[in-house]
């Protein structure tokens, strides 16, 4: 699938396959410290096999945004017992273009139709930008136990 971007930029969106790893693992490596915090949370250089299994296959949808034959965003959503839980990370160069706004959509377009009730997030408390494309998209945001974390839910299904 094509995005047109706000500024006339295009990115093909694509379900992530396992023989794509080594692209993800440069994409996280290419993220700012600040990004790759407010995205795991944590300073990290690269993800762990175990990380980057999770990021590619995850029980729900992963999908990458491509430009130039590099990733430059990434979005997913795991399923679980109850809810599923989605991620979104866009490449700092390509932050404030609305491409963060429409992986987050086709999350929600997508869960939606795989009967998913609940999807949720975690932010950082101070990540003002990914509360703000929450709060646009319709997610209700509360505080999570951990006073350094809000909580992103958006109900899709009547229980």
């Amino acid at each position: 699938m094509r995005l047109q971007l706000y500024p006339g930029r295009e990115v093909s969106v694509a379900p992530l396959r396992s023989h794509e790893a080594a692209a993800v693992q440069e994409f996280v490596r290419r993220l700012s410290l600040q990004s790759r915090r407010e995205r795991f949370f944590a300073p990290v250089s690269e993800l762990s096999p175990d990380a980057l299994a999770r990021v590619i296959s995850s029980p729900g949808l992963s999908v990458a945004a491509w430009h130039g034959g590099r990733i430059v965003a990434l979005a997913q959503y795991a399923r679980g017992a109850a809810e599923a839980e989605f991620a979104v990370v866009v490449a700092d160069h390509w932050r404030g273009q609305g491409l963060g706004e429409a992986l987050l959509g086709l999350l929600v377009s997508d869960a939606r139709r795989a009967g998913v009730r609940t999807l949720a997030g975690l932010a950082l408390a101070g990540n003002r930008a990914m509360r703000a494309l929450a709060r646009k998209l319709g997610f209700a945001l509360r505080r999570d136990e951990d006073p350094d974390l809000v909580r992103m839910e958006c109900m899709l299904a009547n229980v």
